[in-house]
């Protein structure tokens, strides 16, 4: 199996308090990995460290063997990486159609660029979308016109930030199918604290509890481990 990214002991730290602490893993090309932990766990920090938001206090991060701890987000998606932010960063006045071509313009030109764009919007079910201003679309599909410019260019992994925060019920249940339809052709790293969203596409499964990785391994046994129920409950952890 071809390891696309990896950690070795990455550490972020904010002064005197240590929000990742030698997290150590790696993703392979194919894979569908959820990173979970209550609030505070640090895995949004590790997702920053990870998508250039941070540089790391400590450790390195490689893509396909190739140090890339630093490089900025920019970079990192020219290298075949695809980020989602948890919160959707579109320009109200343009179309679907505007947004997701304009991501792709850089590797192509417009008229290619019009074409994948479509394929990409309708591969996540809002084709019909295409020409409507952004400013008058409700969050969830504002949600999928950002994951629609993430997938357009078609990154080999794709990393998301609680990518069904602000959904209702219907838009979970369709971004759960969304994402393992995407996971046919791109690795996917998820996370996510919501455990039911988890529970719906979770394959294999890392624990994040302060700043550290508690436990890693298929998602059936991670949920049935006592030690993860209690981090979830706040009980101390041994």
């Amino acid at each position: 199996m071809t390891t696309l990214l990896s950690t070795e002991g990455l550490t972020m730290r904010f002064g005197g308090v240590t929000a990742v602490d030698g997290v150590t893993l790696s993703i392979d090309a194919g894979e569908l990995r959820c990173l979970i932990g209550p609030n505070g766990a640090g895995k949004s920090t590790f997702f920053k460290c990870l998508t250039g938001q941070y540089k790391p206090s400590a450790g390195r991060i490689f893509w396909r063997g190739q140090d890339v701890t630093g490089r900025d987000s920019f970079a990192l998606a020219r290298l075949g990486i695809g980020i989602k932010t948890q919160v959707p960063s579109l320009f109200d006045g343009l179309t679907p159609m505007e947004s997701v071509g304009l991501a792709l313009r850089r590797l192509h030109g417009e008229a290619e660029s019009r074409r994948r764009a479509r394929r990409a919007l309708d591969r996540l079910g809002i084709g019909a979308l295409g020409e409507r201003r952004i400013g008058l679309l409700a969050h969830g599909q504002r949600q999928l016109v950002e994951l629609a410019m993430v997938v357009a260019p078609e990154p080999d992994l794709i990393i998301l930030d609680e990518p069904t925060a602000g959904m209702s019920a219907e838009e979970t249940n369709r971004a759960a199918d969304l994402i393992r339809e995407l996971n046919r052709e791109h690795a996917i790293v998820v996370v996510e604290h919501d455990m039911h969203f988890i529970r719906a596409i979770a394959r294999k499964v890392t624990v994040f509890h302060q700043g550290k990785v508690l436990m890693e391994d298929a998602a059936g046994r991670v949920f049935a481990d006592p030690r993860v129920r209690d981090v979830y409950l706040g009980k101390a952890v041994a």
